[in-house]
């Protein structure tokens, strides 16, 4: 004799949607909290120091910085940013070199080109195209700045620092990387996140759902507004037919007395 396979009840279903919706629901109920009393706990004013955080909104510098430095100057490149003195002056996609001080202006080697600064920082020129291949040395040769390219070209630049000329190498003071210390480390870091992160920002995309995705984040909240909708009709399913069973329990047992 077979046994009777089971019907899978309805309510089990009802329990296993409440438990996906549970944290979804509660993330909402606590960060809308939160949003409605954003004044008070002055969460615009609230600066995010969580590394995880910072890195997942790509506010934090990836690596170790480069870093040259010459006297009392130091320039520096963190991912894409250039800095001098620890103050964001530049964007460029290569790698930084080398750094020269001539004078009142200071020569930067960024791949093929040559970014020209003065002793406050501020940008003068972006030179493109000084040399064939990347620059891998720049340092100064007298009173002149020269640049040592990957092919081993050596080229010398006028004093006016306008053009570079392919020549033969002469004796030359190269440029060398040196540390950061904790504390320029802690002012690049500074610069480099610029207005930073509030927790705001953090409470709204995780209210929102963006915090997981910019796309496709939404739909997760969306996903628990549903959930929660499904809830609603299969706890009143439940409780309907469990109301309905009740009555012909008592039905039956008027009768059958």
């Amino acid at each position: 004799m077979s046994r009777r396979k089971k019907t899978f009840p309805f309510f089990l279903w009802h329990r296993r949607l409440g438990l996906v919706a549970l944290v979804l629901v509660f993330i909402l109920a606590i960060t809308g909290i939160m949003l409605n009393h954003t004044e008070s706990l002055k969460l615009d004013e609230s600066a995010v120091e969580s590394e995880l955080l910072l890195d997942w909104y790509g506010v934090n510098p990836q690596g170790t910085p480069l870093n040259y430095s010459i006297e009392n100057i130091w320039v520096s490149q963190w991912n894409q940013q250039v800095f001098y003195k620890g103050d964001s002056i530049f964007t460029h996609n290569e790698k930084l070199a080398g750094i020269a001080l001539l004078d009142d202006m200071i020569a930067l080697a960024l791949g093929q080109d040559i970014l020209l600064i003065d002793t406050g920082g501020e940008v003068i020129e972006l030179m493109k195209g000084t040399t064939v291949s990347p620059i891998v040395q720049i340092g100064i040769a007298g009173r002149k700045v020269a640049l040592l390219d990957e092919d081993k070209n050596f080229y010398l630049s006028d004093p006016q620092l306008s053009r570079w000329e392919k020549q033969a190498s002469v004796e030359t003071q190269w440029s060398s990387l040196s540390r950061t210390n904790e504390a320029q480390i802690s002012q690049l870091k500074h610069s480099y996140r610029g207005q930073g992160l509030n927790l705001e920002r953090v409470i709204l995309d995780l209210h929102s759902g963006r915090i997981f995705n910019d796309r496709w984040g939404i739909y997760i909240m969306d996903a628990s507004a549903i959930l929660m909708m499904l809830l609603s009709i299969s706890g009143f399913w439940v409780w309907w037919s469990r109301k309905l069973k009740q009555r012909k329990k008592k039905h039956y047992r008027k009768h059958h007395k």
